[in-house]
């Protein structure tokens, strides 16, 4: 008899084990769920609310000097700062809320995903950079200005921050084995200057002897490398 009850009990605390361990087992499987749930709630709270912001701002400019608002500002996750004249609010997750490497505009706001490149113009050259390397471009005319161009001379050098060596030597880009192409009269411009872009993007018209053309020089964001095409080609 006391074998017997030995036995039951024995197979109650089995019995109560295996729930508990299913129970583990799924709360384990939907603690992730849950994190993606909470994240994507997240980010469409706060970016709802950036959008009302950015509305306020615009009716507090139309109604002119004197005019104020209380406005209640929740952040539930993340990090958010006010840097150079910026409001950025940012979250780090695994959840995918939108394409990595994209950057989307909405009015004033501007929503992106795994971009580092950043460009700035100065009076000599433009700097292009990432969170990998850097390329420091030099400056030429301008597009209502036009002056002698050698894109032999374009790229002063690329660095690699880790390392943080920069590449010796000069960087050369002619057009079909004719060293011509490689000057002539023209300018260099920056796209788009800023932080938080997708690429970074530097054209250079070049109107040689026997060929138009643009070289279009392009660091994306998270790439070691750089690219460089032509556009708008013509032969003369």
């Amino acid at each position: 008899m006391r074998t017997k009850k030995g036995e039951i009990w024995i197979s109650v605390v089995i019995y109560v084990l295996s729930i508990i361990i299913v129970m583990v087992l799924v709360l384990e499987a939907g603690i992730p769920i849950l994190n993606k749930l909470n994240d994507k709630n997240t980010f469409k709270k706060v970016k709802d609310t950036m959008i009302s912001l950015d509305q306020h701002i615009v009716d507090i400019a139309n109604e002119g000097q004197g005019s104020q608002r209380v406005i209640p500002l929740e952040v539930p996750n993340g990090d958010i700062e006010i840097k150079n004249e910026k409001m950025i609010w940012k979250i780090e997750t695994g959840t995918k809320l939108m394409e990595p490497r994209s950057r989307v505009t909405q009015g004033n706001l501007v929503i992106s995903s795994e971009v580092d490149v950043s460009a700035k113009e100065y009076p000599g050259s433009y700097i292009i950079e990432n969170s990998i390397i850097l390329i420091n471009i030099t400056r030429q005319g301008a597009q209502e200005n036009w002056t002698n161009v050698d894109t032999g001379a374009l790229i002063n050098y690329t660095e690699f921050k880790e390392q943080t060596a920069r590449t010796a030597g000069t960087f050369s880009f002619i057009l079909q084995n004719n060293p011509s192409s490689a000057l002539g009269t023209g300018y260099t411009r920056l796209v788009e200057q800023g932080t938080k872009l997708t690429t970074g993007v530097v054209i250079t018209h070049v109107n040689s002897t026997s060929y138009e053309y643009d070289l279009k020089i392009s660091l994306d964001s998270k790439s070691d490398f750089f690219r460089a095409s032509i556009e708008n080609f013509r032969v003369k």
